[in-house]
């Protein structure tokens, strides 16, 4: 069972990314809004990768499930995409999802130079090493399902959005429709990101 420090620091954090990145988008959207929501969204997903060689047991509901560590920060890249996609658009929102695909291959870059440096101490190597060797299918895997899944919630976020524009005007209720678009590519992006990886890993 997961401990409360777990659910206290996950819900911070995702309280704290919101509001962090909502009060640079409104002070800032014109000048570094964009740029720090991307950057943002790159660290969440190399930070989700760094953690995918642990595996853990994820109870929901009384069901276990056995999931990689990266999925904790699912909710992370989700929150940071939609916002992307809600204010700067869906070809925006495709090209953070680009720069972050981008970071992450350079982070993959980077651990494979490393593995041909010369380590100055041998003690912690063989840790090193079968901790960043992530297997081929498991990277394979990973990228195939960030990709897919964030295609589609960008996707039907942006479908979800132009739907809804004339009755969120109407309506003024601004807030469920904003909900309602946010609900339904998250939980699609969730769907096809566990499907497509647990296929290919």
């Amino acid at each position: 069972m997961e401990s409360l420090t777990f659910w206290l620091l996950w819900a911070s954090g995702l309280a704290i990314s919101t509001f962090v990145g909502a009060y640079v988008v409104r002070n800032h959207r014109d000048t570094y809004g964009y740029v720090f929501l991307s950057t943002m969204l790159a660290i969440y997903i190399v930070s989700a990768n760094i953690l995918v060689p642990r595996l853990i047991t994820f109870y929901l509901i009384g069901t276990a499930f056995v999931l990689v560590t990266g999925s904790v920060i699912w909710a992370y890249t989700a929150q940071i995409s939609d916002m992307i996609n809600e204010i700067y658009g869906k070809r925006h929102a495709y090209f953070s999802a680009f720069l972050a695909y981008l970071s992450n291959l350079m982070f993959v870059a980077f651990i494979l130079m490393a593995f041909q440096l010369t380590p100055l101490v041998e003690e912690g190597e063989d840790w090193f090493v079968s901790f960043f060797s992530v297997a081929g299918r498991v990277l394979i895997a990973s990228i195939c399902s960030y990709t897919a899944a964030n295609y589609v919630d960008i996707r039907v976020f942006a479908r979800i959005k132009r739907w809804a524009f004339d009755r969120e005007q109407t309506a003024g209720n601004i807030l469920a429709f904003s909900a309602l678009r946010s609900s339904v590519s998250d939980g699609l992006n969730m769907i096809i990101d566990n499907i497509v990886f647990y296929s290919i890993a």
